[in-house]
């Protein structure tokens, strides 16, 4: 069995670093949470990258190293315990955003060593998801997204071996095994 997982709010916790770490640290730099919502908002479907919204509220550049500190703290470390299991020739991370971004994230969090391959991309991710399930066609693939609407292009009759989870939080390791 091979298993694609999606990065933000699935491994990572996107939401609550966002409310724990990242909102407080730019409060204290004069931002409002309604600001950054905005801008959070009008960006999210144009490729959000922490370095874009330090620029336009007018942050040096040196401020993103404090807002990607600790941010291994915010790693789903109960489904990592689940995928470490897997092994990294049965696991892929594909992940809608900034490539330059998610890819410092990722390698941050220390979880690239788990899978076999990473992939960004910036717009659906049928095409990739789509090209894991032939190269494994023998084999089940399991998608974990934490949004369904990256479910709803899948090709299931040309891809039975695909089948997709829509990750809530819950605990997965009965699908894992």
């Amino acid at each position: 069995m091979k298993y694609i997982f999606d990065f933000d709010d699935v491994l990572f916790q996107t939401g609550r670093r966002r409310y724990e770490h990242m909102y407080p640290r730019l409060k204290k730099a004069g931002i409002s949470t309604h600001d950054i919502d905005e801008y959070y908002q009008k960006v999210r479907g144009e490729l959000f990258s922490m370095k874009k919204l330090l620029a336009h509220f007018s942050l040096k550049e040196d401020y993103y190293e404090e807002m990607m500190r600790e941010i291994e703290t915010f790693n789903n470390e109960e489904l990592l315990k689940e995928i470490k299991k897997l092994g990294k020739s049965n696991c892929y991370i594909i992940s809608y955003g900034d490539t330059e971004f998610q890819l410092d994230k990722i390698k941050r969090t220390g979880v690239a060593s788990l899978f076999s391959e990473i992939i960004v991309v910036q717009e659906s991710k049928k095409k990739m998801v789509e090209k894991i399930c032939t190269k494994h066609k023998d084999e089940k693939v399991f998608f974990i997204d934490d949004k369904a609407e990256n479910f709803k292009d899948l090709d299931f009759k040309k891809y039975p071996n695909l089948k997709t989870i829509l990750y809530t939080g819950q605990n997965l390791e009965s699908y894992l095994q």
